[in-house]
């Protein structure tokens, strides 16, 4: 009897075994699948902050730049005003003139300081505490210029304070506007004291709710399973910058406490801790519908094929992730920098060049595009020596990057050359920026051990146009408008 229906049994038997591995194998996946979809979602708060980040901190380098521009303006007015002022009285007088009741309330500062006794005659928006005889205002302006008369001093500036508060403005608003599934939303903290307590942070900016804004927050603050999230956080932030970290929230109109995974950044300049975060049972409830789906369709099917499919695709599956994951892998920024100078490699700039061509070619927006080299490079090298050659480059690229946005590319290009690409710069800001770059070096004596060293480059800008094929069409013009430079006499530019 048994003989007979062995193959039967046989069969029900391996039929049932697959089956039994199904469950097994499909409880597996599900597992496998909600640790990769947590990993995405970790990814993906990551990326969002960061990028979010990068943003308002390129919009503050903006912002400076567009505000020093300000301050030379007024810098004129009240040169023109005190050009043949020979008392306290007549500054004052200069002073309400310049500086009016329309200018926003926090927006100048000044400080006039007796040129007898160095005593402050007249300020606003200036700490009484302020340290005279260290004369520095960072902390204080974020551009300010200084105006000496034989009968007193004058400090003036755009503050701090109204930088802080046309960044907070700018950001508050894309984090009230922004928009993200899954009740996923930006927030930010900002710090007041680093060794944690009570009222170490307030909560600045919070879309869910708003009313939570102003609220000061206390490490020993607990989550609704007595977990201390903030003190975690506040520990990994000043460890590292930045924290991965977990607690039970409330849902936005619901009594129910979910738990919820965010990443926090700090951005120092302002003390402030840029957080995003997404309920874990958003991402499982979403792997738990596909997996209830695929398993309707696979009782549609014999059992054992089903398994090998799944075997094969979650194989396939796998392999794929893997490979875009290491595709995706970041190259070490090591690779990327000059040895010498620390600027970008050539191998770099090409690949940067290609990004943005594509850009280009999908936004119609070019960046400019430069080409440098050093005035007379070999005869440095035959006076003085192949290492003081050496310390001449890596100075004229630190003059670089004091003249560029932190968004700038300096990149060296090979030998003496040095290539540059400058998003949303025009032409015209091109003989600006050029000008700079040119005083700046001209104006530098390099001190070389015992030698003092004079310096000058030539620059030639160009950019991206419609009927180019790449982005080496660009850097040929660049090129030739740095010959043309250099032709017509070197320490000069030429924008093609």
């Amino acid at each position: 009897m048994l003989k007979k229906y062995f193959c039967q049994l046989l069969s029900l038997l391996i039929l049932n075994l697959f089956l039994v591995l199904f469950i097994v194998q499909e409880k597996n996946a599900l597992n496998q699948a909600k640790e990769i979809a947590v990993q995405f979602k970790m990814n993906f708060l990551k990326d969002s902050v960061t990028n979010f980040v990068n943003e308002f901190t390129r919009e503050r380098s903006e912002a400076i730049e567009n505000f020093d521009l300000s301050v030379s303006e007024r810098e004129n007015l009240l040169r023109d005003y005190l050009h043949s002022a020979q008392s306290l009285q007549a500054a004052q007088w200069a002073l309400k003139k310049v500086f009016t009741s329309q200018d926003p309330r926090e927006m100048w500062g000044y400080v006039l300081l007796s040129g007898l006794d160095d005593d402050i005659v007249e300020s606003q928006n200036f700490p009484p505490a302020w340290d005279r005889t260290n004369r520095s205002l960072d902390e204080i302006f974020c551009s300010w210029r200084e105006i000496e008369l034989p009968f007193a001093k004058l400090y003036f500036g755009i503050t701090q304070e109204r930088l802080y508060n046309s960044i907070l403005s700018i950001v508050s608003s894309r984090i009230h506007n922004s928009r993200f599934v899954e009740e996923t939303y930006y927030w930010i903290n900002e710090v007041k004291n680093y060794k944690g307590g009570k009222d170490y942070a307030v909560r600045l900016v919070h879309p869910n709710p708003r009313s939570s804004e102003g609220m000061l927050l206390s490490t020993d603050m607990q989550d609704a399973v007595g977990d201390y999230p903030y003190e975690r956080e506040l520990e990994e932030i000043n460890t590292s910058g930045e924290c991965f970290n977990t607690y039970y929230f409330k849902k936005k109109g619901s009594d129910d406490f979910a738990r919820k995974i965010t990443y926090s950044k700090l951005y120092k300049p302002y003390n402030w801790i840029v957080c995003m975060g997404s309920y874990y049972d958003d991402i499982y409830d979403y792997v738990e519908t596909i997996s209830k789906f695929r398993g309707k369709s696979v009782t549609k099917i014999a059992i054992p094929l089903i398994i090998l499919l799944d075997l094969i695709l979650i194989f396939l599956l796998a392999s794929k992730i893997h490979s875009e994951h290491t595709a995706l892998r970041p190259n070490n920024e090591q690779d990327d920098r000059d040895a010498l100078t620390d600027t970008n490699t050539k191998t770099f700039g090409e690949r940067q060049l290609k990004i943005e061509f594509t850009k280009f070619k999908l936004t119609n927006k070019s960046p400019a595009i430069m080409m440098m080299d050093v005035d007379n490079f070999k005869t440095i090298n035959d006076a003085y020596g192949r290492e003081a050659g050496d310390f001449v480059l890596a100075q004229i690229a630190g003059i670089f990057y004091e003249q560029s946005r932190s968004s700038d590319f300096l990149i060296r290009w090979g030998g003496d050359k040095f290539a540059g690409i400058f998003e949303g710069m025009k032409k015209d800001d091109c003989w600006r920026y050029a000008q700079k770059v040119l005083d700046a070096i001209s104006s530098r004596k390099i001190q070389y051990k015992d030698k003092t060293i004079q310096a000058t480059v030539s620059l030639g800008f160009s950019f991206f146009y419609e009927n180019d094929k790449s982005c080496a069409k660009a850097v040929e013009r660049a090129d030739s408008a740095l010959k043309e430079a250099k032709g017509a006499g070197k320490n000069r530019a030429r924008v093609e």
